[in-house]
Formats: structure tokens, C-alpha cells, sequence
């Protein structure tokens, strides 16, 4: 699931010039000819775009988390929530922002534990730069962030247990 929702997200990025320009099937035949199988492209008219195929949906520019995202899971303090995700195996979402925020990821990640009931899984060990798996009430959060000097990206990904 995690490679489809990237790869999705990689092309609604993408398709937020298209959405500007009123390309709907150009988007359409980006989207099917690079994920190989039938997708729904729907643009707005402020640049959000939505994917649908039947692996699950996919939103950039919306500013929302997908249907069934767990609420204590909130955006980052600082960050910019850029793209939500749904497919039958679990949820997406990746958000952003300006420079090297390790600090602030690490601080966020704490108070799901300190405060909101998450639990470290030990599938991921302790350790591993970057990358934490949290779970809760079945679910299992797993956050990948990634410094690049200009920006900080986050992207969860919840399945069940």
C-alpha cells in the first residue's frame, strides 16, 4: 500500500499544473498509464485533485485527512497537511514544512506517547533514524520523516493491527 500511496502522491502532485490548465484527461491518462489499471481524476477549481482507483482514493490540496484517520493524530505543529489517502489495506497522509523540523517531528511523536495512549511497537527497532511505528486500540501508526534541509515531510501510514 505504501508504494501505491506514493506513487500516487508523486502524480497528484503532479497533476496540480494540469488542474490549473483544465486537463482532466491528460491527468486521467497520466494516472492510469503509470499505475497500469482504470483511475477517476478529479480537479478543482482551487488545485485540489483526487484520484480515485480500486486500490482506494487519493487527495492532495484538500487539507483533510482521509475518512476513518484516528482525530489524535493530528497535523504537526508547524507542518502543512498536503495529501490525505484511503485504500482497502489502510490510510496515508503526508505532510510538510519549512526547514529541519527532526526536533519537532521527535517532540510530536513523544506526546503520542506521553499523553495520547500510542505504544512503540517493537517491529521497528529502537533506534532507526527517522522512522517510528506506534500502536493503539488495533491500529498500528507508522511515520517516516524525512529532513532535507529546505523542508521536513512527514508521511503516516495506519493500518490494522
Amino acid at each position: 500500500m505504501i508504494r501505491r500511496a506514493l506513487a500516487a502522491a508523486a502524480l497528484a502532485a503532479l497533476l496540480v499544473p494540469l488542474a490549473a490548465c483544465g486537463s482532466q484527461q491528460a491527468a486521467e491518462d497520466m494516472v492510469n498509464d503509470a499505475l497500469g489499471g482504470s483511475a477517476s481524476v478529479d480537479m478543482g477549481e482551487d488545485g485540489e485533485v483526487r484520484v480515485d482507483t480500486s486500490d482506494g482514493s487519493y487527495e492532495i490540496g484538500t487539507g483533510a485527512f482521509p475518512e476513518g484517520w484516528p482525530a489524535d493524530l493530528e497535523v504537526i505543529p508547524g507542518f502543512e497537511l498536503l495529501a490525505g489517502g484511503a485504500a482497502a489495506d489502510g490510510l496515508t497522509a503526508q505532510m510538510s514544512a519549512s526547514g529541519d523540523q527532526s526536533a519537532a517531528v521527535d517532540a510530536y511523536v513523544k506526546d503520542l506517547q506521553a499523553n495520547k495512549g500510542w505504544s512503540v511497537d517493537p517491529s521497528i527497532p529502537l533506534g532507526t533514524p527517522n522512522m517510528w511505528a506506534l500502536t493503539k486500540e488495533g491500529k498500528v501508526a507508522t511515520i517516516f520523516s524525512a529532513p532535507t534541509g529546505s523542508e521536513t515531510v512527514v508521511v503516516f501510514s495506519i493500518t490494522d493491527r
